[in-house]
This record gives structure tokens, sequence and C-alpha cells, in this order.
């Protein structure tokens, strides 16, 4: 991942399929439906934080921390999403007061801030 940024090639996709399969990030389903993959902390974000790792000289290590953090994906409802996205403002960003620096920030913060209800699943490592 680092050479990939070394290399100027920056997409939040490298955070995707196929690099990273889905089950192996998949943390839960939506009590209400599960017709969209919504990673609980947006990839743009993680990308950006990663980038600014590498850049103040972290090592690789640090940042697979950060990841198993919080690359994560609920499968959640079309009109969750809408709320997500659309109406509360989160498609991009996570809640106000959240930050990668507060080790206690939660993940599915987003999540909850829609008042999305889900489930966990286990792990298929």
């Amino acid at each position: 991942m680092h050479q990939s940024w070394e290399e100027n090639w920056r997409h939040s996709r490298l955070l995707d399929e196929p690099l990273i399969p889905n089950h192996i990030i998949m943390a839960g389903r939506s009590r209400a439906s599960a017709d969209h993959r919504e990673h609980v902390v947006p990839l743009a974000l993680i990308r950006n934080q990663c980038e600014k790792m590498f850049s103040s000289g972290a090592d690789a290590s640090a940042v697979a921390k950060l990841l198993e953090r919080h690359l994560k994906i609920v499968m959640i409802s079309k009109a969750e999403r809408q709320r997500l996205d659309f109406e509360l403002g989160l498609k991009v960003r996570m809640p106000e007061g959240w930050s990668f620096d507060d080790e206690n920030a939660d993940p599915f913060a987003r999540l909850k801030a829609a008042g999305i209800e889900w489930d966990q699943l286990e792990l298929n490592v």
C-alpha cells in the first residue's frame, strides 16, 4: 500500500476488493434490510489518514492497526443509505467531533448518528 502512495496512486478503492475482500471486513447487517454495502468510516477518510500517517513516517504496522480498527462494512438498506448520505450529509465525513486521533472514537459513529440498528456478524477470516 505504501508503495502505491509513493507512486501517487491514491484512489480509495485501493482499500476495497479485490485487494481487501469484503468477507474479511464485513462487520454486520442492518435489521431493516441489506441492500447496500456501507463502509462504516468512508474510504476517502481512511485513505487520507493512511497517506497522512505514511507522510509523517508511520510504518506499515501502524497503518495496519488503523485499517484493522476502521476498515469495516455493514450492509444497510437503501433508505438508510439515503438518510446517512444525503439527509445527514455523512456520505464522506464522520459526525462532528469524531477523530482518528481519539483512540476511543467509535468507528460506527455514522451508523449511530443515522439511527441504523444492525447486528454484528462473525468475521469470516
